[in-house]
């Protein structure tokens, strides 16, 4: 027994050291998200200073880590003094535990100097430790700060002077990102927890009998590319001659005339298959069982207790080394025995190995269109290992590592979707770099790409630090009633990190389910949808920090055009200009298809086009703009320049519909009109960026002009009877349901700029009477887009109420948000809409400070949000007002400050910097 105490303490002390030198790398400090909620610091393992007595440290079992420190002294005045490192800025509450039975005397503490909290008097005849609250210090810098317990007297029923000190424990007020629960996931939609790299996907599990990773690669989708052929132009026109009739029958019969020939084969994003271990003799017995994610490192980890020795695995995905990890490790040597192997529904499977510890998995898409390789590289510390019936076995090892990663013959080339001829190559390069690495250097390498993109931006909301209880606990407190601002704050780091998890550069955009999906018929396909949820996913790209994981949405973009100039020319008989209609697969899917209700968007390429500008918008990358974001934006313009019909002295856009509604006239249900709100902010918007980018690169003043002339010509928004913005262009219609999901008709007002209560009131109040028809309530995404909405027309109120509904109502316990099923968009949605709540800002480089704090956020902090014109903004506020803002950017850059009333130029001075205080 004395000796396992000694051997913890050995390893706490290791542990300590190992955290210590890590905060230290590049000579300094980690900061608070780098770290946990807590600190401890044991009393015999720090450094520490004696004056007029003696300290001596005791083994017992007890003890926080196996000892503890006892001073003995028969002088009032003498003290103990311990130097720690606090890791990070920022309000920490600070307990101290004792040993009662030998704390004969009274003590002071006090920090750097300053006393902190009573005199303490806690002696007691039994020998338990308890801890005391010392309350709470505000450090306004990391690093040593001096912890000093000096003697005030004697215990009123002792005669001695003595203090047993154990331990300090410092808690950070701000709250920690991590989602963590005390068993292991039994459902893979509600429970498991994501982990990606923007290519290889995982859903943890965490069984401790038998663990299982879900794994997807972000290209492997059924189906194949679907060439498109001209359609019957006779019947495109007589669709234009019955909506001007007002006969919606017939333009409906007409455009499925049209459409009928739109080849249905379209892709389906798959399942590549399970990575599964067995623990033989760990399926009872378990103890001590946390599974839990890391947002701060971007880590998934499993830790128990199984006969006295603690065993622990992780889980990454590298985008660096491209690789998925899994570390399995225990507390005591040669302890780790497990079987490894990988089942795959994709189709003409072969399983194969290689040596004694890499486990091969070959096969196609439903099609053959797609090939891929899977490696699963096992590579033990100590202990034996082989392979047999592709089942790799490890018996008795100190530690194991897992190395997986997937390649496919895959590219995004519309001339050749199979253009990656050296995937097997490229998979075996993959593990077998890895492979070379020690897991030490394979964790650092992911965490600190990941770090750079995480942690840009910290939000902090206040309240009561809830870290200690479990997540699921957590939603089902808050479902309740329970206040808890740090689940928000979690909510809106989670989208953050899905983002990163799905989005990376080189790879695809985030799809559906960004990169994680079970099945090989998911709902929807888990399809790139834009008339809503593709979009959604990027609302949080810019806004949040996050620019890089933008550019695999905009290169997607890019790669449509090919086959959305086959699909202008084939189905609209226009040969200048590119169009894409409302989802796509990875084969180039563009084309309209029936129902013309869900098949026939008129807005989608154009609505694509707002994410190609908003790059430009935020970061003025003027090389950007000339070689990539132009060429997309005038290609789109294009086609919607010939597109437009005339109507009177407008330019319309029919037919159309207004996403996936329908409007009810003559006692009839209809979808197809000419002219919808949303069609006509899109494209208004379309021609005005591109306006703005061919004058800011001097090019294509003819055409310019032509898009300066149409775009004064699009109706502008109307307001019908009821008071609300009118969906519909061709009538003063009413929904035939009237709580659809959709909100298109406000457009204008997010995620465009148009509608404004500071530019546009009557249109805002109108804006208002639309979200307030069409209610609160609704599916996962759709109250997603209502926050921001409400955020736009500066009510943080109501942007809250539907925050909390979205947070009751639509959140699995792994935080996943759901339609349902699970879509990502809910999720990246909830993460802009708190975004929109703290700042806003115009291509004019006006940034609205707090323009919807609700009163139940009444002081925070928020670090890192971007603002239009690429600047970073840093916000602190109390009691509702803000405190204080640091603006920062290009040396002596010029904008406007809004917050309240106030409208306020500024400069920033010659190292990008300008502050605000109110």
């Amino acid at each position: 027994m004395l000796m396992d105490s000694v051997r913890r303490k050995r390893n706490s002390l290791i542990l300590i050291v190992i955290l210590l030198l890590v905060s230290f790398i590049d000579g300094k400090y980690a900061s608070a998200s780098e770290t946990s909620a807590e600190a401890i610091y044991e009393c015999e393992s720090v450094t520490r200073i004696v004056s007029g007595g003696t300290l001596v440290n005791y083994l017992d079992s007890n003890s926080s880590a196996g000892a503890w420190n006892m001073l003995s002294t028969s002088t009032v005045g003498a003290y103990v003094e311990y130097t720690v490192n606090v890791p990070a800025p920022g309000e920490y509450t600070i307990y101290v535990k004792n040993k009662k039975v030998n704390t004969r005397g009274s003590y002071q503490l006090s920090i750097s100097g300053i006393n902190q909290g009573g005199i303490v008097d806690l002696y007691s005849s039994t020998p338990l430790y308890t801890e005391v609250n010392h309350g709470t210090v505000n450090f306004t810098s990391a690093g040593s700060q001096t912890f000093r317990f000096s003697v005030t007297g004697k215990n009123f029923s002792s005669t001695g002077y003595t203090l047993g000190l154990d331990a300090i424990r410092l808690v950070n007020q701000r709250q920690s990102l991590r989602l963590w629960y005390s068993a292991p996931a039994a459902n893979w939609e509600t429970e498991a927890l994501p982990i990606g790299n923007g290519k290889l996907g995982g859903m943890v599990f965490g069984g401790t009998g038998v663990d299982r990773v879900q794994v997807n690669e972000a290209t492997i989708f059924s189906g194949q590319k679907v060439q498109t052929t001209p359609t019957n132009y006779t019947e495109y026109s007589q669709i234009k001659t019955a909506l001007n009739n007002n006969d919606f029958a017939s333009a409906n019969t007409h455009v499925k005339n049209w459409l009928k020939d739109t080849p249905e084969d379209f892709g389906e994003y798959q399942n590549l298959g399970d990575i599964n271990l067995i623990f033989a003799g760990h399926e009872s017995g378990i103890s001590n069982y946390v599974r839990e994610l890391n947002l701060n490192t971007g880590v998934a980890k499993v830790s128990y207790v199984k006969d006295g020795r603690t065993f622990t695995r992780e889980y990454f995905s590298s985008y660096p080394d491209n690789v998925m990890v899994i570390r399995l490790t225990s507390s005591s040597p040669q302890s780790i025995t497990t079987q490894v192997s990988m089942a795959s529904p994709q189709y003409n499977i072969v399983q194969s190995s290689s040596g004694n510890n890499t486990l091969i998995v070959d096969g196609q898409n439903n099609t053959g269109a797609l090939s891929f390789q899977t490696r699963i590289k096992i590579l033990p510390s100590g202990g034996s290992q082989s392979i047999a019936s592709n089942v790799a076995s490890v018996t008795n090892a100190d530690s194991v590592t897992i190395l997986m990663s997937t390649s496919t013959t895959y590219t995004n080339n519309w001339l050749d979707y199979a253009g990656n001829t050296d995937y097997a190559e490229d998979v075996t390069s993959a593990v077998n770099n890895a492979g070379n690495k020690t897991y030490e250097q394979l964790k650092s390498t992911h965490t600190s790409n990941y770090k750079n993109l995480f942690d840009r931006v910290s939000l902090d909301l206040k309240g009561t630090n809830m870290d200690a209880v479990p997540t699921d606990t957590r939603l089902t407190n808050y479902k309740n009633g329970s206040a808890d601002p740090g689940l928000e704050s979690l909510l809106f780091q989670y989208g953050r990190y899905l983002l990163i998890s799905s989005s990376r550069q080189g790879g695809q955009p985030a799809n559906l389910q960004g990169i994680w999906n079970n099945s090989n018929t998911p709902q929807w396909g888990s399809m790139y949808c834009f008339n809503i949820n593709f979009n959604m996913n990027y609302w949080p790209a810019e806004v949040t920090n996050l620019t890089e994981t933008h550019m695999p949405m905009i290169d997607f973009i890019d790669s449509m055009r090919p086959s959305g100039r086959e699909t202008a020319k084939n189905y609209f008989n226009i040969s200048t200009g590119w169009f894409a209609s409302k989802k796509i697969d990875v084969w180039g899917f563009t084309m309209p298809y029936t129902p013309a209700v869900s098949g026939l968007f008129m807005g989608g390429s154009g609505w694509l086009s707002q994410d190609v500008w908003e790059y430009y918008s935020f970061t003025r990358d003027i090389n950007y703009l000339a070689t990539k974001g132009y060429p997309i934006l005038k290609e789109a313009a294009q086609f919607y320049l010939n597109f437009l019909t005339p109507s009177g002295n407008f330019l319309i856009s029919t037919p159309t519909t207004s996403p996936e509604n329908s409007f009810k006239y003559n006692g009839a249900s209809y979808q197809i009109s000419a002219g919808t709100e949303m069609d006509h902010r899109i494209i208004e918007e379309l021609f005005n960026n591109t306006i703005t980018a061919s004058t800011i690169l001097g090019v294509d003043s003819t055409f310019r002009a032509q898009l300066q002339t149409a775009v004064a010509k699009i109706p502008q928004p109307q307001i019908g009877s009821l008071g609300q913005i009118r969906e519909w262009y061709q009538g003063d219609y009413t929904e035939q349901e009237v709580t659809h999901r959709h909100i298109s008709q406000l457009y204008g007002l997010f995620p465009g700029n148009s509608i404004s209560p500071l530019t546009t009131p009557a249109l805002a109040e109108a804006a208002k009477v639309s979200l307030n028809r069409r209610g609160d309530s609704g599916v996962g995404w759709s109250i997603a887009w209502k926050i921001n909405a409400w955020a736009n027309l500066l009510d943080g109120q109501r942007a809250y109420t539907l925050l909390n509904m979205q947070i009751k109502n639509k959140i699995y316990k792994n935080l996943f948000d759901f339609h349902p099923p699970f879509q990502i968009d809910g999720n990246l949605g909830f993460t802009s809409g708190i975004a929109e709540m703290l700042i806003q800002s115009t291509y004019a480089k006006e940034i609205h400070l707090l323009p919807a704090l609700p009163s139940n956020w009444p002081s925070g902090s928020v670090k890192g949000l971007k603002a239009r014109g690429n600047f970073t903004v840093n916000m602190d506020w109390t009691s509702g007002s803000l405190t204080k803002a640091v603006i920062k950017g290009s040396p002596n850059d010029t904008g406007t400050i809004r917050y309240g009333t106030s409208v306020i130029p500024f400069t920033l001075d010659s190292s990008g910097v300008y502050t605000y205080m109110p």
